[in-house]
């Protein structure tokens, strides 16, 4: 799973919705990989990627858990997350009403559309600059050896950034 989350150029998360949040299963793949959150070893292949979140419900729900999912690209560094969250009013696919399946083609094809002609050239947010600023100064005096030193040998405490080659 590590190798495909490194080649990927588009992370796609997806979750129905389970008691207003992620499934547990999920949750764990999202806790497996917090080592790889900024404050950590964040892996810098992440800063130039596109990532989406996917959540349907049969009522309420999508909101909390797209968060969920999205929380984690922003902090593996993720440099654009997209949210997709739909109320199929069903517990089965096959009895989602037609103009409800008609509603969630049209924006995953023009989510598609938006992910295409940004490939190649994505930088990360304000938000993400700012955060890996605030995380390059906190590991220059580092907490966690491990950590600091991860950081220091990528160049991150002395000025260099990931997405900038």
């Amino acid at each position: 799973l590590t190798e495909a989350l490194d080649k990927a150029d588009v992370i796609i998360l997806a979750s129905p919705v389970y008691v207003m949040h992620a499934t547990g299963a999920m949750k764990s793949f999202l806790d497996h990989y917090g080592y790889r959150y900024m404050v950590h070893r964040p892996e810098e292949k992440m800063f130039s990627k596109q990532a989406v979140c996917i959540s349907t419900a049969a009522g309420a729900g999508m909101r909390s858990t797209i968060k969920d999912m999205a929380d984690s690209t922003f902090f593996w560094g993720c440099a654009r997350t997209y949210k997709l969250g739909v109320a199929v009013m069903e517990t089965r696919w096959e009895m989602v009403k037609p103009k409800i399946k008609s509603k969630i083609e049209k924006k995953t094809d023009l989510l598609a559309k938006k992910i295409l002609s940004r490939t190649g050239k994505i930088k990360p947010t304000m938000k993400t600059r700012v955060f890996f600023s605030i995380m390059s100064m906190v590991q220059k005096n580092g907490f966690n050896d491990a950590d600091a030193n991860y950081w220091k040998a990528k160049g991150w405490t002395s000025g260099k950034k990931p997405w900038k080659k």
